[in-house]
């Protein structure tokens, strides 16, 4: 009962890791979204918190798709499974088991350094409007940003079948701020009141000095 999207960018500062999810479900945030400086998963569906974390922790010795795909091997419960995301290497990969109630699909573009996935959605025009939202958006643009843009997107292409009632973003780049792990827990419009948080976060944390950054974020 979820959509996500993974992302990669690279810029002279280096390379930007972020994910954006929502559901009909509370707490997506303490659930789906897993990033580190290595590469970004989301997992979902009949979610297993440590097909994400695990799978984060593996990203500095092996590529995406052999860490999700080696940590479903050993799953029992792989087939209800649904995991994606991207690494530092240029890899990006997907699965969605046959297990995932409908509609679920995913779409994986490494070249683009995109990938998206969703379950027990209206249909399959949610990851198309998350991916081509997000891609469309000036690479210069806040990634956090363009991010919530995919998810009003997706919402707006039908979303989650039963409607919404949780959304996060999480990122990480080479500066971290306070609006780069941000969660909805539980709200009529999440994505709404997602961007809200976002926009007074990214309020707050402009005013302070980078000497202040450095110490929050030691």
């Amino acid at each position: 009962m979820t959509f996500s999207i993974c992302v990669r960018e690279t810029t002279g500062a280096g390379t930007t890791f972020g994910v954006g999810v929502a559901t009909d479900a509370p707490a997506v945030g303490a659930l789906a979204p897993h990033v580190s400086h290595d590469g970004v998963v989301s997992t979902q569906s009949f979610v297993n918190v440590r097909l994400g974390r695990r799978g984060v922790a593996l990203l500095p010795d092996l590529g995406v798709d052999d860490a999700l795909d080696g940590l479903l091997a050993r799953d029992d419960h792989a087939d209800l499974r649904q995991v994606h995301g991207l690494d530092a290497r240029g890899n990006a990969h997907a699965v969605s088991g046959e297990g995932c109630e409908g509609w679920f699909g995913h779409q994986v573009h490494a070249d683009r350094g995109v990938t998206v996935a969703g379950n027990m959605l209206v249909g399959g025009d949610t990851l198309d409007a998350l991916v081509e939202t997000f891609t469309e958006r000036d690479s210069h643009d806040d990634v956090v940003a363009k991010l919530i843009d995919a998810l009003a997107a997706g919402k707006a292409a039908g979303g989650d079948k039963r409607g919404h009632t949780s959304a996060a973003v999480a990122v990480k780049a080479p500066e971290t701020t306070a609006y780069h792990d941000l969660r909805v827990d539980a709200h009529d419009e999440p994505i709404a009141e997602l961007r809200r948080v976002y926009e007074t976060a990214k309020a707050a944390s402009d005013g302070f000095s980078e000497s202040s950054k450095d110490r929050i974020f030691d």
